[in-house]
């Protein structure tokens, strides 16, 4: 069945002077061809007069798809004024695969067709991949946002600010990835948050700019204008839908007075449209408005902005009768609040916040799905995560407005023929496949192994299982083929196993695929490999669960949400039993490997990589029978012990504990090995409990991950493999998943456990590609890589007969050489009188640590080795060139000379007759995260400068003495704390 598309553009008004209508239709003039040479054309039609040119939308359907099978069409086409028609291209893509015709069909549709806005909350922990969170859940959000766009007729995507968490260039690359998928498909506006660069009443936006520059946007249909020349931080964008036109503002966090003028002005410009402003911070979680209530916290005047969301209500929002919604994120606690408030003329402005960014996987890709319905005049929000798949259904994620007074005029623009609003045209797929199948990969598992082989593309079933046409040598025998569903895989059952750390070659030949004249492999396809026995594998890349079972013990936080997301088994419930107290006999959430062959593993070694972003109960189960028959291992970050339990008819025995535990965050190799009676617990290599343990209760058994209360838990690279009798090698570095940065090496050393003596060698892979062949303890080597980028490596021991021994894998990333340090803020020549202070301070863009050294006249300063210098009480020979070296590991860059002067006259009595004051001109936050605060004080001698983390409490911190002008101090113990408050006190 065709599924129906919406999209909806700007239409004009009525024709002529008496409002009659136009009447528009659709027919097919030819059909299309994939290849190209036949483009496809649908005409459109209108009646009346011509005068003016007519926008007239389109929704569009059929088994093509928009954007894949052919270029994207709009949803609109334009009647030039002066012509009755117009025509709408069909464009094929070619896939270059044979296959079925498929049908594009066009339904033209009136201007006041329902809509959608998109909310995408705070993202910075996606792009910045923090608290378990990766950048492929914003893509997922963009992506789902491309695949829904004509279906849900979106109309306008809005970022509610906070993009980033630390301003940087790499969450800028992934930031612009994510957001790059909406190009060309649906427009979209981004507000600029406190962590986009606006922490302090300074913008320091330039990543946002030239990531997002204002010539990506500027010749866009959609786009209006800027506040600031070449900056994105504050504009404005135009579009109509619904029957609406809509003026749609970006305005930066706090916006600043002289902002908030500039809009108010562009308001005037557009009394006919209706308003949506999207700004970071407007509304906050107890349904008002931020800055009207003392206890709110975060306000951006806290950060040294101009306007709270009451202030921007008072100074902008509430003048205009066309003032329709705020859009808004930032605001942490439940994440969410709304109020409607009532402007001037007696309109309802609708005031919105979302931000998800305290929730599981940094927010877990929710976002917001705001449909309007011109013809109710209402509207719907709905929350969804395209990343989980799940919705939040509770009356702050899930609710509506009706009567909005928004859409009592919105505007037809035309009349639909209904005998000829429909046409269709055919895509025939004119492809000729004239290449045969490649082999793409080889894999195994089980014992005896199932070697799968999977093809480029899909193959012809007879020629797939016909088992002459692969072979495997050493005389091995392969009993039986199977083309898998997938119609690209072929799963080879092996007689018997095969001999452990023997070398095989598999050939697979005469394989066709399934072209309309099918093509036979050119050549046979060979792939040597050294049989290491692996009864389980599962990198969890697949996006399903398939072969395993998920048990739900715990009643707490119920039910457990066990998924495969980007390459990791994740759990992100809170579940738990049978109390949040319990050290044992715990109820937790399990998933065990349900292949009824695995219930008679009984010899194995069983190992997983685990990461809890929360800090309880993780762990894994072994020699599962059922829920009543299992050894566990667990351990507990928060309760700080690590335990080996076993279950035995439902009765639970403790056998070996230890008060140790993990740090949450870091990934770990949690590794099992069990011979008959004897279980050796490892923990990144190093073995727990203080040795084996004997224990021969359960005798065979599958496995299993556990989570205990652990709400972002995340398992990847699982193996379960016979026990391994030879020498044991493993990587003490690099672990799993750390960085190096260019020019240095990688450092590489193996653990190679030799009780016999057998090892003659170390042999170190990378890929497919030896490294180096060591063959003396300690097994070292330092690799120069030849790039950035991931890469993996393995390790095998030799004796003199072959390889008897492999090691897990271990994968890292390399990235670019790091930049020397640029100043990107010099410091600046001041002229003081003598007593008063001066304060110089350099700006930097490079990596931590920084040191700093200020000269005078090119001369160290004792002690002065911050990224600021402040000189109190200063004196005429203090006047001269100050300047600083700053270094770090990577080189050291000396800032421009600044000047300073020095009157030896005292200042001018300008202020004898002003009344006492003070006030803070500035706060700064400058590497290494110090906190630089200005003073200004007026008729005033000594200052008693105050700190407090909660505006109840004061503590002392430093006397200032006043001899006119700005005074400066430092605190460096603000790093530390997440917010903290400062106040003059002046003596009596």
């Amino acid at each position: 069945m065709a599924t129906l598309f919406w999209v909806t553009l700007d239409v004009s008004k009525a024709d002529d002077s008496n409002n009659v209508l136009p009447v528009v239709s659709v027919l097919t003039a030819t059909n299309a061809t994939q290849s190209g040479s036949l483009s496809g054309v649908f005409t459109v039609q209108r009646t009346g007069d011509t005068g003016q040119a007519l926008l007239v939308n389109y929704s569009i359907g059929g088994t093509a798809s928009n954007g894949v099978d052919y270029e994207r069409l709009s949803g609109a086409v334009t009647i030039p004024a002066g012509q009755s028609s117009a025509s709408i291209a069909v464009a094929p893509i070619d896939s270059f695969v044979e296959g079925a015709s498929k049908e594009v069909s066009v339904t033209l549709v009136a201007r006041n067709q329902p809509f959608t806005l998109v909310a995408l909350p705070d993202t910075q922990y996606y792009t910045a991949e923090e608290n378990g969170a990766t950048h492929d859940i914003l893509t997922a959000q963009t992506q789902w946002v491309v695949d829904q766009k004509d279906e849900m007729n979106i109309a306008f995507v809005l970022h509610e600010g906070d993009m980033t968490d630390g301003n940087t260039s790499r969450e800028w690359i992934n930031a612009k990835a994510s957001m790059s998928l909406l190009d060309g498909v649906v427009p979209y506006a981004i507000t600029v948050g406190n962590h986009d660069g606006l922490m302090t009443s300074q913008s320091q936006t330039a990543l946002f700019n030239q990531y997002f520059p204002l010539s990506q946007f500027q010749n866009l249909p959609t786009f209006g204008g800027v506040f600031e020349s070449n900056r994105m931080d504050n504009c404005y964008h135009l579009f109509s839908a619904g029957g609406v036109d809509w003026l749609l503002f970006s305005l930066e966090f706090g916006p600043r007075n002289e902002v908030l003028d500039w809009a108010n002005q562009v308001v005037t410009n557009y009394p006919d449209r209706r308003v949506i402003v999207l700004t970071h911070a407007h509304v906050y979680s107890d349904n008002t408005l931020q800055g009207s209530s003392p206890d709110q916290l975060w306000l951006p005047t806290s950060y040294g902005r101009d306007n709270n969301g009451t202030d921007v209500w008072e100074k902008f929002l509430r003048h205009y009768a066309n003032m329709a919604f705020v859009f808004c994120g930032h605001v942490l606690n439940s994440g969410t609040g709304r109020l409607v408030g009532v402007g001037d003329y007696g309109n309802q402005v609708f005031q919105i916040l979302a931000n998800y960014q305290m929730d599981v996987l940094g927010g877990a890709g929710y976002l917001r799905i705001m449909q309007f319905f011109p013809d109710e005049d209402r509207m719907s929000v709905e929350s969804y995560s395209p990343y989980l798949d799940t919705w939040l259904t509770t009356p702050d994620q899930q609710f509506e407005y009706t009567n909005l007074g928004v859409f009592t005029n919105a505007n037809p623009g035309y009349l639909v023929d209904t005998q000829n609003a429909s046409a269709s045209l055919i895509i025939t797929n004119d492809t000729v496949d004239l290449t045969p199948p490649e082999v793409d990969s080889v894999s195994y598992m089980g014992v005896p192994p199932i070697i799968t082989v999977t093809f480029d593309e899909p193959v012809e079933a007879v020629s797939a299982q016909t088992l002459d046409n692969y072979a495997i040598d050493q005389g091995a025998v392969l009993a039986s083929a199977t083309l898998l569903p997938d119609g690209k895989t072929v799963a080879l059952a092996t007689g018997s196993d095969l001999v452990a750390g023997a070398l095989y070659t598999l050939t697979v030949n005469h394989v066709k695929d399934c072209a309309r004249a099918t093509n036979e492999m050119n050549e046979p396809y060979e792939y040597t490999f050294t049989y290491v026995p692996v009864l389980l594998s599962d990198s969890f890349d697949e996006g399903t669960l398939q072969g395993w079972t998920i048990v739900d013990e715990g009643v707490f936080a119920a039910p457990s949400l066990w998924l495969e997301r980007s390459g990791r088994l994740m759990q992100l419930s809170d579940i738990y039993g049978p109390s949040f107290g319990a050290c044992d006999h715990r109820q937790g959430t399990y998933i065990y490997w349900n292949d009824p062959q695995a219930l008679g593993w009984s010899n194995y070694a069983f190992s997983v990589t685990f990461n809890n972003t929360d800090n309880d109960g993780v762990g894994v189960l072994f020699r599962y029978q059922d829920s009543s028959n299992y050894y566990k291992v667990e351990l507990d970050s928060q309760k700080n012990f690590r335990k080996l339990f076993e279950m035995v008819d439902g009765v639970e025995t403790t056998l070996a504990a230890e008060s140790a535990s993990y740090s949450p965050g870091s990934s770990y190799v949690l590794r099992v090995e069990v011979t008959n009676s004897e279980i050796t617990v490892l923990l990144d290599g190093a073995v727990l409990f203080g040795g084996t343990i004997t224990d021969s209760n359960l005798v065979a058994g599958t496995v299993a991950l556990y989570s205990w209360a652990s709400e972002g838990l995340f398992f990847n690279d699982l193996n379960v493999t016979p026990p391994n009798p030879w020498p044991r090698v493993a990587f003490q570095s690099p672990t799993n998943g750390v960085t190096f940065s260019q020019p240095n090496p990688v450092p590489i050393a193996l653990d190679v456990s030799d009780p016999d003596g057998q090892v003659e060698q170390v042999e170190l892979f990378c890929g497919t590609s030896l490294l180096a062949s060591l063959t003396n303890a300690p097994y070292v080597f330092q690799w120069n890589t030849s790039g950035s980028g991931y890469y993996t490596l393995t390790a095998q021991v030799v004796d003199e007969a072959g390889p008897i021994g492999v090691s897990s894998p271990v994968t890292f990333l390399v990235t670019p050489p790091l930049p020397k340090p640029q100043i990107t803020g010099q410091p600046a020549d001041q002229n003081v009188y003598a007593g008063e202070s001066a304060m110089f301070c350099v700006k930097m863009s490079a990596s931590a640590p920084m040191q700093y050294q200020w000269l005078f006249d090119g001369e160290p300063i004792d002690g002065a080795t911050n990224a600021f210098l402040i000189l109190d009480n200063t004196q005429p020979e203090q006047a001269g060139d100050y300047a600083v070296v700053a270094t770090n590991a990577l080189g050291e860059v000396v800032s421009e000379t600044a000047i300073l002067n020095v009157d030896p006259d005292a200042p001018p009595e300008a202020n004898v007759s002003q009344p006492p004051s003070v006030c803070f001109p500035s706060v700064e936050v400058l590497d290494p995260g110090v906190t630089l605060i200005s003073v200004a004080a007026t008729n005033l001698q000594v200052l008693n400068i105050e700190w407090s983390s909660d505006c109840q409490t004061w503590n002392p911190f430093v006397t200032l003495t006043n001899n006119g002008g700005v005074l400066y101090f430092a605190d460096p113990d603000a790093v530390n704390q997440p917010m903290r408050f400062y106040r003059a006190v002046a003596q009596p």
